[in-house]
């Protein structure tokens, strides 16, 4: 592991799944309160994640303040694994992703994507969308004055204190429909659409592909990561494995997921999440988390 991005000190990879690699760093003298942890996220390769776009995604998500949100410390370009990279910090202290804590209790995993559903509507009421909410992005943070120093085996777990919040780090490197068509995605139709910051393509709202995305596209990723981590079956299950333009295809013209089992208080929320008319989905990203909430108080 390279021992430094930029001036910042790595002291932990606390994930490396080769979509977002998440790392535990000191925080640089310049910065103040040296002795508290912060997380590097590394967005991906300078050629796909241009710093330009990072920079001006960064400036509008930091302004917003919530406590389900990293409080974004700043961006820049560095070396990682020997190629330069673009990279964000923030003052969250990251253990993992629910995408990386399959053990948790059902209870915790849908309390985990309500604080996610909270963290989205913060960006929605500043007149922002997520973009790329999914399990890999729900992180889980250490609690409040936590160092978050587990064993490396060891994985998050909501129960023992971690506080779920939902990472804005892929918003900025390219979200929803720009993500998915602008190049180099389409440069070679053989290469599936997982691509580092980016949402995995059955996330992703067919409306929002259609360019008329809103707060509702985020809606649809909050219910098809509740179906995800509740039944392990994605919207569009396989979709992620086609070349991109079959993919593309299959999802602009398959009708409505197929209907899957759910408990009864999970059933109609995920249901009306999933419609395929954004105005049958939940008004806001809050009443999702409320619902959710709800459930998790029933299982």
């Amino acid at each position: 592991m390279p021992s430094q991005v930029a001036d910042y000190e790595i002291t932990r990879t606390v994930l490396d799944d080769g979509v977002l690699p998440t790392l535990r760093a000191r925080r640089p003298p310049r910065l103040g309160d040296a002795a508290d942890p912060v997380t590097i996220w590394i967005l991906g390769p300078l050629a796909r994640t241009p710093w330009a776009v990072a920079r001006t995604r960064l400036e509008p998500v930091a302004g917003v303040r919530s406590e389900h949100l990293p409080q974004w410390l700043e961006a820049g370009v560095g070396e990682w694994a020997q190629r330069p990279v673009v990279w964000v910090s923030a003052t969250a202290t990251v253990t993992g992703t629910l995408a990386s804590a399959p053990d948790m209790a059902l209870p915790d995993r849908l309390r985990a994507i309500a604080a996610a559903a909270r963290g989205a509507h913060a960006l929605h009421e500043s007149g922002q969308l997520h973009g790329a909410i999914c399990p890999q992005a729900v992180a889980l943070t250490a609690p409040t004055g936590g160092d978050g120093a587990t064993n490396p085996g060891d994985g998050p777990s909501a129960a023992s204190g971690d506080r779920p919040d939902v990472f804005a780090a892929p918003t900025i490197g390219g979200i929803g429909a720009p993500a998915v068509l602008a190049p180099p995605a389409l440069a070679n139709g053989e290469r599936p659409l997982v691509q580092i910051g980016y949402p995995p393509i059955g996330y992703v709202d067919p409306q929002l592909l259609r360019g008329e995305g809103g707060r509702w596209s985020d809606i649809w990723a909050l219910g098809a990561t509740i179906r995800q981590v509740v039944v392990g079956s994605p919207p569009y299950p396989g979709i992620e494995d086609l070349p991109v333009v079959r993919a593309l295809a299959q999802l602009l013209t398959t009708p409505r997921p197929a209907p899957v089992e759910l408990p009864p208080p999970l059933s109609g929320l995920v249901e009306s999440c999933l419609s395929m008319d954004p105005e049958a989905r939940p008004a806001t990203a809050d009443e999702v988390a409320q619902r959710l909430d709800e459930a998790a108080a029933k299982c």
